[in-house]
């Protein structure tokens, strides 16, 4: 009788382990990348997105994890390994770099790291049938979101708009440690994020009725972005040249002027690599008092006679001497008969109305656009400048698309290069620059510059710039050459100005401003190899090009939100003078710090003031740094026999990764590349390197110089190498 009641027993428990697990079963659906749970009235989806992010699902009108965006990067496949999590009522998913939890009785979801720490614990969600909210308590500081909602570092919100060099991105990093991006069913209308700081809270927005909230752990900025790039796209490098100085201006008044800037520049020995060509290249006149009906006889996609006479053979002489050619472009038409076609076929925003503004995300569109454009490209243009995008969230990214593929059948694998005045998530998958609109030229103006590019950086667009000078007025001769040596070290150097104001070029403002100015492109150029190999850095990794001190001091609280100064990489701290008068404090965080000029050692953390002549900007190295320094040349493309200077800048290890290609082609995206890996061993005294990757072309360095304070050593550079200093 005992036995038989211990089968009973043990039948019952093994029935109800079974009612358990069935139970458990029917709440959760695995599929390809994750799982489906019924919860709060929703199917929810937990996913492993890419390689590195997780992704919250909430669709109530089609199946979780289907919204398609051109936010998120296709060509990456990858999908983190996996396991299920099923311990009722919590169910979930695990990776290497975390899990995502979801409760069935509460329907609260919760994030963990690798290490099973918590990072957001009472996640929660609701719909009203025409969006859907997310939220969760949120405690540390915001980063990442652009420069449309503030442009302090620090945010509290994000915008869902783009505007006049300005962009909102559904997108943060947190330094309680994890990154959050959201995706909305409809791209144009992207999901925005506020914080209640007195709570503290965080609620996501969606319009519609799906939702797609990415979270990956990430416990450094650099994390932050690691993950974003990889699920949004890498940042694809410009060519090489656009890394060179860029001058622009509106009011080239006719062939002969264009001719003699070129010979202005050259026989004054100021670098220049590009000119930028306004309205007057392609129109005698502007379009803005056009009507919705346009202009019969408008040239939307010619040459102006009057400044290009004979273009192909004017764009070949200005390459000749080293200078490129991009084109402003306009999203709309003026030519009548051409937006006739338009309306025709659909093919402008808003058919009805007075707006004349293309519709770049109709394929059809592209295809005409691009056959329209071909003749320009076989004449020599070089890139686009792409202005007043601003109608719809994701104008500039077809509008891209349209540019990117027209390049690709005219001059296959040449690299794509666009200036553009704002920015969607995904961008940066083009050779894609935003500049920070049409600003004034004054002082304010000046030392908002690196607080929208600092911006850019921390959400997304790595190849940020300005019109240096300002657009709107003429500056002084001091404040344009302050505002020429913070471009030094800016990602993208561009200068611009209005029609009717004094040109940027250098040679217009007086012999020591010339100088001056003159000084800054030099260093410019001198930097290239350090910045363009950076360039390669954030490809590989996410990590930006520009960036504020709080990436690397993150438990510093003096530069938690300090944009008046900010890092070149790692190493290399820029505190231009971005006032009249020349001087400023500087603030050097806790490390050991060298004057770039002087080689004066300075100890941080420490404010210190300083007083610069007209052509002096106060820069420092820190500890640790090996930087690649080139001979002054006039154009990026131009060779010299000069060795690469290595400077050491001792007190601890270091290394650097000085990347070099062809500088045109997409080849280094199949690794055709040479990179010298540069080791410091500051114990030791010595420099070694070694080399790999096959790229061997005549514009790689031979020889290297090395610099240790006074002490210079040179050497081949071989496969590898060595140098010990006393």
């Amino acid at each position: 009788m005992n036995i038989k009641k211990e089968q009973l027993i043990l039948l019952l428990i093994v029935v109800l382990q079974s009612a358990a697990i069935f139970a458990a079963n029917a709440q959760i659906t695995k599929i390809t990348n994750g799982i489906l749970v019924k919860a709060g009235g929703h199917q929810v989806g937990l996913i492993a997105a890419k390689d590195a992010a997780f992704c919250l699902s909430l669709n109530d009108s089609i199946a979780p994890s289907a919204i398609k965006s051109v936010f998120i990067d296709d060509s990456n496949k990858a999908i983190a390994p996996f396991t299920v999590i099923s311990a009722p009522p919590s169910y979930g998913i695990k990776t290497l770099y975390g899990k995502l939890m979801i409760n069935t009785e509460t329907n609260t979801w919760s994030l963990y790291d690798a290490a099973g720490r918590v990072l957001i614990q009472d996640g929660a969600y609701s719909s009203t049938g025409t969006s859907i909210q997310i939220t969760h308590t949120s405690e540390g500081l915001l980063y990442g979101s652009g420069n449309r909602s503030s442009k302090e570092l620090e945010k509290n919100q994000s915008a869902s708009s783009v505007w006049n060099g300005a962009a909102g991105i559904p997108y943060f990093w947190n330094s309680a440690g994890y990154s959050a991006f959201g995706v909305s069913g409809n791209d144009d209308n992207p999901a925005t994020w506020t914080r209640d700081k007195a709570k503290p809270a965080l609620t996501w927005k969606f319009s519609g009725k799906s939702a797609n909230l990415y979270l990956w752990p990430a416990k450094t900025m650099y994390d932050g972005a690691r993950g974003y790039v990889k699920l949004t796209g890498r940042p694809k490098l410009p060519p090489r040249w656009a890394f060179g100085y860029l001058q622009s201006q509106w009011g080239w008044a006719d062939s002969a002027y264009v001719s003699n800037v070129l010979i202005k520049f050259r026989t004054h020995k100021l670098p220049v690599d590009a000119f930028i060509f306004d309205f007057e290249w392609y129109t005698t006149l502007p379009d803005y008092s056009l009507g919705k009906d346009g202009k019969a006889g408008f040239t939307d996609f010619t040459f102006n006679p009057k400044v290009f006479p004979f273009p192909a053979k004017q764009i070949a002489e200005l390459k000749s001497q080293g200078v490129k050619f991009i084109g402003i472009r306009k999203p709309r038409l003026g030519n009548t008969a051409m937006l006739d076609t338009a309306r025709k076929n659909g093919w402008l925003i808003s058919p009805k109305t007075d707006n004349r503004d293309l519709n770049f995300s109709n394929g059809d569109l592209r295809k005409w656009y691009g056959e329209k454009n071909k003749p320009l490209i076989n004449a020599g243009v070089d890139a686009w400048w792409d202005d007043e995008g601003e109608s719809y969230y994701t104008c500039y990214y077809w509008w891209n698309t349209a540019q990117h593929d027209l390049l690709a059948s005219a001059r296959p694998d040449y690299r794509q290069f666009t200036l553009n005045r704002a920015f969607s998530p995904g961008n940066q998958r083009f050779g894609y620059c935003t500049w920070s609109g049409d600003i004034p030229s004054t002082w304010p103006s000046l030392a908002e510059t690196p607080m929208d590019l600092l911006n850019f950086s921390l959400a997304g667009m790595y190849y940020g710039s300005c019109d240096i000078g300002g657009f709107q007025g003429t500056p002084t001769k001091e404040m344009l050459v302050r505002w020429f040596q913070a471009g030094v070290f800016f990602p993208i150097m561009r200068s611009h100005s209005n029609i009717g104001t004094t040109a940027r070029f250098p040679f217009l403002w007086g012999t020591d401003g010339e100088a001056a100015i003159r000084k800054a492109l030099d260093l410019r150029y001198q930097l290239l190899p350090y910045i363009y190999s950076l360039g390669h850095g954030a490809y590989n990794t996410g990590a930006p090009i520009m960036r504020p001190l709080v990436m690397e001091f993150p438990a510093d609280t003096t530069v938690a939100n300090m944009t008046n100064e900010w890092l070149v990489g790692k190493g290399l701290l820029v505190a231009p003078v971005l006032n009249e008068g020349g001087k400023r404090n500087v603030y050097l965080p806790n490390d050991t710090w060298y004057d770039y000029y002087t080689g004066e050692v300075i100890r941080g953390a420490k404010t210190i003031s300083v007083d610069k002549a007209l052509d002096e900007i106060p820069v420092y190295v820190r500890a640790g740094t090996i930087l690649p320094v080139g001979p002054v040349i006039q154009y990026s493309e131009e060779t010299s026999d000069a060795p690469l200077e290595i400077h050491i800048y001792p007190g601890k290890n270091g290394s650097f990764k000085m990347v070099e290609d062809d500088g045109v082609s997409y080849n280094y995206i199949k690794d055709d590349t040479r990179t010298t890996t540069y080791y410091w061993n500051d114990a030791a005294k010595t420099l070694s390197w070694k080399v790999s990757g096959s790229y061997s072309g005549k514009n790689v360095y031979k020889t290297i110089k090395a610099v240790l304070g006074k002490e210079e050593k040179g050497a081949l550079i071989g496969k590898k190498g060595s140098l010990v200093f006393k």
